[in-house]
């Protein structure tokens, strides 16, 4: 589907991350309309966004969108810990609304399709060149971990209700959003933190 070029076996990190560039940013500027479009998507799905839920969707949709962009480049190792807590967040709530382990894989996988049809859309790559092929298969690796960590963060919440004898986890109510929307913030705060310090860092 995607072709490659005998420069994505260059593992070097300068030549790595300038090969990045193209897809993290490309993605980058798009994330917005990415989140946006998953958010519509998930709503379309069924009635579970209804209510106090509702007022994470979009938070949830813009946080872990704002995560993808670094995990193409080498920033990746600082920022796959950040994706990941997201992920299982979003998970746990995922049992807070009634979902089933499949309908949360179901809704994660959607972010997968949004961003495969804006590629073919607005391609990141001109006429007649390929996309990097590594950083494809990052983006991949990074949606496949999503999926994992929310299925793990919907089934250790179902599991720590059944072990505490209450059978299936509480609904959501305002403090529990509240605590939801804190977290995705931090998590966003620190991942600014991180760039900021590796623009420091990074040799002129």
């Amino acid at each position: 589907m995607f072709g490659q070029t005998p420069e994505s076996h260059d593992r070097s990190p300068g030549r790595s991350f300038a090969r990045s560039v193209n897809l993290a940013d490309w993605l980058r500027d798009r994330s917005p309309g990415v989140a946006e479009r998953w958010a519509e998507g998930l709503r379309g799905g069924g009635g579970s966004w209804e209510g106090e839920a509702e007022t994470v969707l979009q938070p949830f949709c813009r946080g872990l969108v704002s995560f993808l962009p670094g995990m193409l480049t080498p920033l990746r190792t600082d920022i796959v810990p950040l994706w990941t807590e997201c992920a299982e967040l979003y998970g746990s709530v995922a049992a807070r609304r009634g979902l089933s382990a499949g309908e949360v894989i179901d809704e994660f996988q959607l972010l997968r399709e949004v961003i495969l049809r804006m590629m073919f859309e607005q391609p990141p790559a001109g006429p007649g060149r390929a996309l990097p092929f590594r950083e494809v298969l990052l983006l991949n690796r990074a949606l496949d971990i999503g999926v994992t960590q929310a299925s793990v963060g919907h089934t250790d919440l179902l599991f720590f209700s059944l072990l505490h004898g209450s059978g299936s986890p509480p609904p959501l109510g305002r403090r529990e959003i509240e605590e939801v929307s804190g977290q995705i913030r931090a998590l966003q705060t620190e991942q600014q933190r991180i760039v900021r310090h590796a623009a420091r860092v990074q040799p002129r």
